[in-house]
């Protein structure tokens, strides 16, 4: 069968089907766990080149236990490919392109869909290779296609067909192949079962791509890192913006994976309708079809993930339309000169977007949750296709794994009758091989589970130790990490001293700092009338910059917490951050309106002046700020009280502009919607406001992570003789879990801490005064520990020590760390 050179291979496609359905037994006998027949055939689901004496072949593999469940006939279900004529630049593609649609049938095992094909363009890091999804018809003959959930390569988002790509490509040659044989001939390949696992780095850079350059790619990214690499090399001075970027042992951006899309107006992907593109074309010719294209552009912060393609790398984030840029990237840190840096990829599995359950089939998903759909992980395929997606992500070179919502992953108990946590599949995620350069190794592992989260008391209930005490190996979230912390709230750091005490007591499997893409957009939702630490900046802007880049915060963390500190980059440059999502057209409007405090929050009269800021909603009439913030505090209070979208538009309208015409309706809201959020994500881009970094702020945090850095042993918990205290701490049994203006009343006019660290056998010793809050505070340094003399080491740039280095004045978040021995 075949389509000028592209043909079906008969043989290999019943080799193929013939071996899954071998796999059920072992030695053609007993049968055997389902999971574990399923691991073995999603190794080989998607697509697959394989190169033999004859030459290429593509192996295709699907499972659709849906359509056996509907007993759908073979006839009717199909491998649909979509063929180039000619160049197609993914990264610019044309409005329209023709494709030659070839729909070959499958061989059948059971839900399982095999079939192998020759002649096929496979993709690379020059050329766009051929497209495929699965096809079916139903009894009209009216066909449906589904994208490969285990693709490689998505050129034009997750809800267009995979592109067959050559994955061994893209590793052929690289430059940090050293990372893993010197891993591989290290001491812990002589751990366990022989397999060597990264270690953790001293400190983690978190950011979000599209946000830290102005051409928000991967490829940017890239060229950043090179670029301070170079600098470092050569001993040249950084640009504040640069700085941002050093002194961190690895970097570790949101979620890289492919997100839902807007549903409403063009899609990436949009065959015509027109004369010869009969939907039951024949199979053996083939038919010309012409593709509606579009670059996929979508605005998102990562998390709002289709769960096609998680073994992929989002089309949005990809200059060149290439997966390869991901290993660039894992290149790029892995050879950073000095000390190279590591690569940790967030994976979201714990939930799925409503918008998958058009995509996938429906034994994938569980029911719905908080977030979309709960993930049925319990499903013994649905588990191994998972593990799977996260072999082949990882894959790319990773050195470490986020697991974000692990707490979201859980299973039923039919005899309790009760949904428990999946601490087994989290174990199965924390125990998978990877393998690069030759080099089977296991990545470095941090899982975010801050269980009982949802619950309501939540706050004070979680432990965020599950998940360690039962991988030892592994690290959480810790309390001032996960999810609500709002260091700009009055008494924040008083009111969680019971956590800080838990952190220095056993605190050295836990992931610290206050600023991540969780907590700062937490901090944009604060009602700016309540109790507000004002000591921190002039304006709600400047306040909330500080509260997440804290002096003496960062002091802390770094100086006297044990475990693993980590940062934000919009934090660390000072730059705005907020909910960034422009995915979804049912929901854009509730979802804008519950970010109305951004506008006050991180944008300022002057801000939202510059020509270049909020221009599409300029366009739609909103020309100062006061009035933009005014209509979105409005439709906030309207989407609060439950009103849908035909009442907003009646309520809201007096105070939209009249550029939207005199009786605005549903469609302008969304507009509306669309417009702030594509607007924020700009305004949110770090590079953009590179110009207004403060040099002397990102000088100082680089020379702590310098300091961390180069004491690897502060990652331990707290040793005998070491010490961290208040110096008037809240009552043993305070337990507030967010802050409580009731408390106002019990803390002091200042929260000085001090902690002393000594290294192993006696060594150096570093002491931390701080003022985390409060009226500034006059150290006497002659005071200082015994095992002196003591000099100075480090002092904020608010920081007032005098010639002599007897004493200091603290302000409001400010501190010093002084060393001796």
């Amino acid at each position: 069968m075949t389509t000028g050179t592209v043909r079906r291979d008969a043989d290999a496609s019943r080799a193929l089907a013939a071996w899954s359905r071998d796999v059920e037994r072992v030695g053609g006998a007993a049968p055997i766990d389902a999971f574990v027949a399923a691991r073995a055939r999603a190794r080989r689901l998607g697509a697959h080149v394989v190169r033999d004496a004859v030459g290429e072949r593509v192996e295709f593999g699907f499972w659709a236990h849906d359509l056996d469940d509907r007993r759908v006939p073979d006839e009717r279900v199909r491998l649909e490919l979509h063929i180039p004529h000619g160049a197609v630049d993914p990264s610019a593609p044309p409005s329209l392109a023709r494709f030659t649609r070839v729909r070959l049938p499958l061989e059948r095992d059971g839900g399982f869909f095999w079939v192998a094909v020759r002649g096929l363009p496979i993709g690379t890091r020059s050329r766009l290779g051929a497209l495929y999804a699965l096809a079916f018809a139903d009894e009209h003959g009216s066909w449906t296609t589904r994208p490969d959930p285990l693709g490689a390569s998505y050129p034009f988002g997750a809800f267009a067909p995979a592109e067959v790509y050559d994955v061994a490509a893209m590793h052929e040659g690289r430059a940090d192949a050293g990372t893993f044989e010197g891993l591989a001939a290290g001491p812990q390949a002589a751990a366990g079962d022989g397999v060597p696992r990264f270690s953790a780095p001293t400190n983690v850079l978190q950011l979000h791509v599209a946000s830290a350059t102005k051409g928000g790619t991967i490829a940017d990214l890239t060229r950043v890192v090179r670029r301070v690499a170079e600098k470092v090399a050569a001993g040249a001075e950084l640009t504040p913006f640069e700085r941002c970027f050093s002194e961190y042992d690895a970097i570790q951006p949101l979620p890289l994976e492919p997100t839902i899309e807007r549903e409403a107006g063009q899609r990436p992907w949009s065959p015509l309708a027109g004369p010869g593109v009969a939907a039951d074309a024949d199979a053996d010719t083939g038919v010309e079809v012409d593709v509606a294209l579009r670059r996929p552009d979508v605005h998102d912060w990562g998390y709002d993930v289709a769960f096609v393609g998680m073994g992929a790398t989002n089309p949005s984030l990809l200059a060149s339309g290439r997966p390869d840029e991901l290993v660039d990237l894992a290149v790029a840190l892995h050879t950073f000169p000095v000390r190279p840096m590591m690569l940790i990829l967030d994976l979201v599995y714990g939930h799925a977007d409503d918008q998958s359950l058009s995509i996938l089939a429906s034994a994938f998903f569980r029911g719905p949750n908080m977030y979309g759909q709960d993930v049925n992980q319990q499903h013994p395929v649905v588990r191994a296709i998972m593990l799977e997606l996260q072999r082949r992500r990882v894959n790319v070179g990773a050195d470490g794994i986020r697991v974000d919502g692990a707490q979201d992953l859980k299973t039923f108990d039919p005899v309790s009758g009760t949904l428990e946590h999946d601490d087994d599949y989290l174990l199965e995620m924390g125990e998978l091989v990877q393998e690069v350069a030759g080099v089977r190794y296991r990545p470095f592992c941090i899982f975010e589970d801050g269980r009982p989260w949802p619950r309501e008391d939540w706050p004070t209930a979680s432990t965020y130790r599950e998940v360690t005490e039962r991988q030892p190996h592994a690290y959480q979230w810790g309390p001032l990490t996960f999810a609500h912390n709002t260091p700009a709230l009055r008494g924040f750091w008083w009111d969680r001293w019971w956590r800080v005490e838990e952190i220095l007591a056993i605190g050295d499997r836990w992931v610290s700092g206050c600023a991540n893409h969780d907590t700062v957009r937490r901090g944009t939702q604060l009602d700016p009338a309540g109790p507000i630490n004002h000591r921190l900046g002039d304006t709600l802007p400047d306040v909330l910059r500080r509260a997440y880049d804290h002096p003496a915060g960062t002091l802390l963390t770094y100086v006297a917490f044990p475990g693993l500190p980590m940062d934000f980059l919009n934090a660390v440059a000072r730059a705005p951050w907020g909910f960034v999502r422009d995915t979804d057209d049912r929901y854009a409007v509730k979802v804008a309106a519950e970010e109305a405090g951004f506008l006050a929050w991180q944008v300022t009269p002057e801000g939202f002046a510059a020509a270049d800021a909020f221009v599409r909603l300029k366009a739609l009439g909103f020309d100062d700020l006061t009035s933009l913030r005014r209509a979105f505090r409005a439709l906030e209070a309207e989407v609060a009280s439950g009103a849908d979208l035909i009442q907003l538009a009646g309520r809201v309208a007096p105070l939209l502009p009249g550029a939207l015409g005199e009786r605005p309706g549903v469609d302008d809201l969304k507009r509306v919607a669309a417009a702030f959020m594509a607007d924020a994500a700009a305004w949110c881009n770090v590079e953009r406001h590179a110009a207004r970094i403060d040099q002397t702020a990102v000088a100082f945090a680089a020379r702590v992570r310098a300091l961390r850095r180069a004491r690897p042993w502060l990652a331990a918990a707290l040793r005998a003789g070491e010490s961290c205290r208040l110096h008037d701490p809240p009552p043993p049994d305070h337990r507030p879990g967010r802050s409580d203006p009731a408390s106002e009343a019990l803390r002091p006019a200042s929260t000085r801490v001090d902690a002393l660290r000594i290294a192993p056998a006696g060594g150096e010793r570093l002491w931390l005064v701080a003022n985390l809050e409060g009226e500034p505070i006059d150290v006497d340094l002659g005071a200082a520990p015994e095992g002196g003399p003591w000099r100075m080491l480090l002092a904020s740039p608010g920081a007032v020590v005098d010639e002599t280095i007897t004493s200091a004045r603290l302000p409001d978040g400010e501190g010093v760390v002084l060393v001796a021995g």
